[in-house]
């Protein structure tokens, strides 16, 4: 029957074993498909980036083009003011009072127009502008709620099974342990009774046999008359028969004695084997630990690493977005566009810049996933530790620290996007 539950038991074991091995080549197929569809953003990312910089070279050729041409035109204007001031220079004198007047009319009337050209503008752009931040975040939220959802209960099914495998690991580890421990505990007992017996009959053999002697000497020292002598030999027969009787039960009890010996010998290698297994286990476990240990240590690691990263990515992109924004309106100015040109560079460079604020979020929704896979981590490590009886203060000695993060305590990849 142990062998049967032993057997039994190690082939549930090889059983988990083969699903922990089929769970860990799912899990290596979905890494390398998470890191394709990574390759497949950063070549989007290079793409989005080689644009921005056609488009930047364009902005520049064109406004250097414009500035050129304004110029030219400058040059023409002032030639010919030039030749044309020489011969009114008499009728402009006669006609100053007149002409300041009515130059300061003209100029507030273009004032006036090109402040209207310029609200109507802003309005129209700040229009368009709105419509598409929205239409772009509603569309962004949507996607982003389904990846998410998709990929929290792929890594929620993934946890419990794994969760599963581990408890009825142990408890069947624990079951075991404890029934050969019953085992050997009763064999224990059950030898001590035996050598009991054993001693009280060798007592009672040398009684027998100290007897047999007694009676051997008063045999020969008494001188009885026959009839006397006859019933003492009856009775001594008797007596015989008695001893006889004795004597087979000691030879029955010596052979069940060396039964019962074989079988402790037996249970003795079986209790050695069953240790041997039980510190292998026990070895196994323990360098399960390190293992998680040291796992914990290189995630918090690359996390810090990754963080320190991004974070110096999105300072970057941040002071560039305000260098160009500066650049564009220094552009602007000097090239003095009229209205249409203007709202096409607008509109590209708006362009332009929601696809830079997307990759923006992207990488704080980066930041803040990774942050919380890491305080996931290691809250379950520490959970374990605690189950495993290890206490608070080693727990702390380790000091493993949470990372600062807006994450709740949501299951892993459920990270909303700010």
């Amino acid at each position: 029957m142990i062998e049967s539950f032993y057997e039994i038991t190690k082939q549930e074991i090889q059983d988990h074993e083969n699903q922990i091995m089929a769970k860990d080549r799912e899990m290596e197929v979905m890494e390398d498909n998470h890191r394709v569809e990574v390759r497949v953003y950063v070549q989007k990312v290079k793409h989005l980036d080689y644009e921005h910089k056609n488009n930047l070279k364009r902005v520049q050729a064109d406004g250097t083009g414009h500035m050129d041409e304004e110029r030219d035109l400058h040059e023409h204007r002032e030639t010919v003011l030039r030749s044309t001031k020489q011969s009114l220079k008499l009728e402009l004198k006669e006609r100053d009072l007149s002409n300041e007047d009515e130059i300061e009319q003209m100029k507030q009337a273009h004032e006036k127009n090109l402040m209207k050209l310029r609200e109507q503008f802003e309005k129209n752009n700040a229009a368009l502008e709105g419509r598409c931040q929205q239409r772009l975040r509603d569309l962004q939220e949507s996607l982003e709620l389904r990846r998410k959802v998709d990929v929290h209960e792929i890594e929620e099914r993934k946890n419990l099974h794994i969760n599963d495998l581990m408890k009825n690991h142990e408890k069947a580890f624990t079951q075991i342990k404890n029934y050969y421990n019953d085992i050997t505990k009763d064999n224990l007992r059950l030898i001590d009774s035996l050598k009991n017996e054993i001693a009280a009959m060798k007592k009672k053999a040398a009684a027998n046999t100290k007897l047999m002697h007694d009676v051997s000497q008063e045999n020969k020292r008494l001188s009885e008359p026959l009839a006397a002598a006859i019933q003492e030999v009856e009775h001594l027969r008797h007596e015989l028969k008695d001893e006889q009787k004795d004597k087979l039960s000691l030879r029955n009890a010596k052979a069940r004695l060396l039964y019962l010996a074989q079988q402790v010998h037996d249970l003795k290698q079986r209790q050695a084997e069953l240790t041997t297994k039980y510190r292998i286990m026990e070895s196994d476990r323990n360098a399960l630990y390190d293992t998680f240990e040291h796992t914990v240590q290189t995630i918090h690691k690359k996390g810090e690493c990754k963080n320190l990263i991004l974070e110096q990515r999105l300072a970057s992109m941040d002071d560039q977005h305000a260098r160009k924004g500066a650049q564009l309106q220094e552009i602007l100015l000097a090239a003095n566009l009229d209205p249409v040109q203007a709202r096409r560079v607008t509109e590209t460079l708006g362009t332009l810049l929601d696809s830079k604020n997307v990759k923006i979020r992207n990488l704080q929704y980066k930041v803040a996933k990774e942050s919380k896979a890491y305080n996931d981590t290691l809250r379950t490590f520490t959970e374990k530790l605690t189950q495993f009886g290890i206490p608070e203060e080693e727990i702390r000695a380790l000091n493993f620290k949470p990372l600062a993060s807006n994450a709740n305590v949501n299951p892993a990849g459920l990270v909303a996007v700010e």
